[in-house]
């Protein structure tokens, strides 16, 4: 079976992942409570408590899932339905990145980073970092990795080759980073009990200095940058809207409403932005051109991390 135009949304409030074929419009619940284990006895947890499945990465034919409830990585064989194995990690680790044959995972209740040789399936490393991490983005020409934490005013910058570490202040408290080219862009929010607004700050790849900054209205939850272009969107669970910004004219370019609350983003690198929605429980698919929703998709329920496959 081949995965290409395929998507799995993982379904953090019922424990199942979404299978999506796009081409043959076909859709699929997978139960990780159900589904086969290749080495049961090397497992953990799945004894009737949740396991919150968030964020999703592939290689090689493999998934690998992080599960907030389960405090877990699971290593899983789309193509037969087979849990190939579990890993324990941090508390409710959040999101997952691939990079150079490891795994990244941030885990935002115990303030830190694991690191997991992918060949192996064994933790590598603990990297403490600052409160509440919640993203984390990858300098891959520099093999640094970047962390953002949600509750700490600051970004940790780790260089992979020497394991150098330093944390940079931030004003507010970041909730997403995206790099690209010699850019750093972080959407922070500011929420002290007399505003509620967010910021995109544009930082200095080498000296990480601000460069610039924009202001926005409500509180925004999410962050897509698009590659060579001056497009961000962003959505906010707030007001169930999605906005197209022009970061280097500072506009508010327009604002489409998605009803429910509008989370995390992934962009197929053509014209088709796919957004989940945990209250509607829903996958929507958005036209960048044409400024509109194309369709809606059932999904499971509370839809958080969105996986393309190509």
């Amino acid at each position: 079976m081949s995965l290409k135009g395929k998507a799995l949304v993982a379904n953090t409030g019922e424990d199942t992942l979404t299978f999506i074929d796009f081409d043959d419009e076909k859709i699929e619940s997978i139960d990780l409570k159900a589904i086969p284990h290749a080495n049961y006895n090397k497992t953990i947890g799945l004894k009737g408590e949740p396991i919150g499945p968030y964020d999703l990465v592939s290689n090689q034919g493999y998934i690998y899932c992080t599960n907030i409830y389960d405090h877990s990585v699971f290593k899983l064989d789309l193509k037969n339905r087979i849990l190939i194995d579990t890993l324990a990690v941090g508390s409710c680790p959040t999101c997952i990145k691939h990079f150079n044959d490891y795994l990244f995972i941030a885990n935002t209740d115990s303030n830190s980073i694991s690191i997991i040789e992918e060949d192996t399936f064994t933790l590598a490393e603990n990297i403490p970092v600052g409160e509440k991490p919640t993203h984390i983005e990858i300098d891959e020409i520099n093999n640094d990795i970047y962390v953002v934490n949600s509750n700490g005013y600051s970004m940790d910058i780790i260089n992979l080759n020497s394991r150098g570490h330093r944390t940079i202040k931030l004003k507010n408290n970041p909730v997403k980073v995206s790099i690209l080219q010699n850019k750093i862009y972080i959407l922070s929010n500011v929420n002290n009990g007399l505003i509620n607004s967010s910021n995109i700050s544009i930082v200095n790849l080498e000296s990480y200095k601000e460069e610039d900054r924009m202001e926005m209205e409500g509180i925004l939850s999410n962050m897509l940058k698009i590659n060579d272009r001056e497009i961000i969107f962003t959505t906010s669970m707030e007001d169930g809207c999605l906005y197209r910004v022009d970061i280097e004219k500072k506009n508010l370019l327009s604002k489409t409403y998605l009803e429910g609350m509008p989370n995390q983003i992934e962009w197929n690198r053509g014209q088709i932005l796919y957004i989940t929605n945990i209250s509607t429980n829903r996958l929507t698919l958005f036209h960048i051109d044409r400024k509109r929703v194309i369709k809606n998709i059932e999904v499971g329920k509370e839809p958080n991390g969105i996986l393309l496959l190509n």
